[in-house]
């Protein structure tokens, strides 16, 4: 992407040079094109300066009389042709409603987070300035800001691809015989969010253009941002395992036309400090059975208690997502315009960008996290892309006033963003000294002791690294829209 993106800049910067050395520049005003400036030798100033004047040519007859005809109708000519220009100051405002959505998904582990049906009403304002017949040049800048119309839905979806592995669980010899997998799907209320923008651009109006139709390539740079939350979220949780070679029971069968079903992950404790983990059994005859088994018959192994890991209902209250997410960058555009007539023309346009990508988000519930900052994912040069579209009619109301009705359309994706994490150190220390504790000071069993010592090593890595994990090319980020705008363009 970082080589397409600077050939297409050398582009644009070699069209610029010819451009300037010969172009002119005049304004559409609705009922026709009107020129600003000095005539530079236009008909008025050819006529009254004809050498001898008027009457002395008349005097040398048809013949000369006709010459200063011939002259003065490519004089005008030549002004007409000058005034198919833009040229001063144009200000324009407009309101869009926008369709969006943005969705994000975490490779490794296993979760994809989206926010559905998004609208938005978002206010416009532009401002471009055409330097005229000297300069070929335009200078175009704007601004943005709106606001999330109405609610709509978030899926914080940790299922569809897989879950997420919570624990490996190991027996003699340190042999994993299950993994522990967590599976977690929630619903939650997104309302009030906010997005601002800006953009500002330079461009050879009207560089390429036939009788009607006129091409105007740009560069620009545009910036995007928007911040969505979620409150009142709602989910289920569930804990299951995926077996392993080493273990002897099964905890996932396959029913009506190979419906997946696995039962939930139980964990048995025992009286002596001891835990195994068990599911249903096949028999002899290939029999699978209809319940869960109890490990009564392993040896010594009296049942204390009974753990189901992270399955369980919850309920939210207040905000439990909040995010802020830029996209920012450099673009390439190249707009179109074909006059109907006088008073009408359409336009369209395309726009491909090179944004920097960055978005942070805090999840207050996530008491291992930290606030308000609980996670941050970004993107550098070259890493992500935008792809901007639009086309419109324009209308003239008056000679310096034209209405325009637009659609639009936007689509920013970043494939392999670095994703890291803020843990909550005061959490961690805490557990780290409790686990030392118990090592120092608690009659263990080998595998209690196992288990912690590897928890404590855990930790001491987390602080290392300042209680920040990172994780390369993790993330990839999705965010579309479209959108319909009608506003209003004046000149003056």
């Amino acid at each position: 992407m970082k080589k397409i993106s600077s050939i297409l800049f050398n582009i644009v910067a070699l069209s610029v040079i010819p451009g300037i050395a010969g172009a002119a520049g005049t304004y559409y005003n609705g009922s026709g094109y009107q020129r600003y400036g000095n005539n530079n030798g236009g008909y008025y100033k050819n006529y009254s300066n004809s050498r001898g004047g008027y009457g002395q040519n008349y005097s040398k007859g048809y013949r000369t009389t006709k010459k200063v005809t011939k002259k003065t109708t490519k004089s005008a000519q030549k002004k007409e042709e000058s005034t198919d220009k833009k040229q001063g100051w144009y200000l324009g405002a407009d309101l869009e409603h926008q369709f969006a959505n943005w969705k994000f998904e975490m490779k490794n582990a296993g979760s994809l987070l989206h926010y559905d049906n998004l609208n938005w009403n978002v206010i416009h304002g532009d401002l471009a300035y055409y330097f005229g017949n000297e300069i070929p040049m335009q200078i175009k800048a704007g601004a943005s800001y709106g606001k999330q119309f109405g609610e709509t839905k978030m899926i914080d979806d940790d299922i569809s691809s897989g879950g997420m592995l919570v624990m490996s669980w190991t027996g003699e010899n340190d042999q994993v015989v299950a993994n522990q997998v967590g599976h977690a799907l929630s619903t939650g209320t997104s309302k009030d969010g906010s997005q601002t923008g800006f953009y500002v651009s330079f461009g050879l109006p009207d560089f390429f253009k036939t009788s009607k139709v006129k091409l105007t390539p740009s560069v620009g740079f545009r910036y995007l941002k928007y911040e969505l939350s979620t409150t009142k979220n709602y989910g289920l949780s569930i804990d299951t395992i995926e077996s392993s070679d080493a273990h002897p029971y099964i905890s996932c069968i396959y029913g009506y036309k190979g419906e997946l079903q696995c039962d939930p992950f139980l964990l048995f404790y025992s009286s002596d400090g001891q835990v195994t983990i068990t599911g249903r059994v096949e028999d002899s005859n290939g029999e699978i059975s209809d319940a869960i088994q109890i490990p009564t018959n392993i040896p010594g192994f009296v049942v204390s208690g009974v753990g189901t890991g992270g399955t369980y209902y919850y309920e939210q209250s207040g905000t439990t997502h909040k995010y802020e997410t830029s996209w920012m960058g450099p673009y390439l555009a190249l707009d179109a315009e074909y006059a109907i007539n006088k008073d009408n023309f359409v336009y369209g346009g395309i726009e491909i960008g090179l944004p920097i990508y960055k978005s942070t988000g805090d999840q207050p519930y996530r008491y291992d996290w930290n606030h308000p900052k609980s996670v941050e994912d970004s993107a550098g040069f070259g890493d992500a892309y935008h792809i901007g579209l639009n086309a419109g009619w324009s209308v003239a109301v008056g000679e310096t006033t034209s209405l325009n009705l637009g659609f639009t359309y936007d689509y920013y994706s970043v494939s392999k963003a670095n994703a890291k994490t803020f843990l909550n150190g005061d959490y961690y220390t805490e557990l780290y000294d409790l686990y030392v504790n118990a090592l120092e000071n608690n009659v263990l069993t080998d595998y209690q002791r196992t288990m912690l010592e590897e928890e404590v090593a855990n930790i001491e890595d987390y602080r290392a690294s300042k209680w920040v994990l990172e994780d390369k090319g993790e993330i990839k980020s999705i965010y579309k829209s479209m959108g319909i705008r009608l506003g209003i363009d004046v000149k003056f």
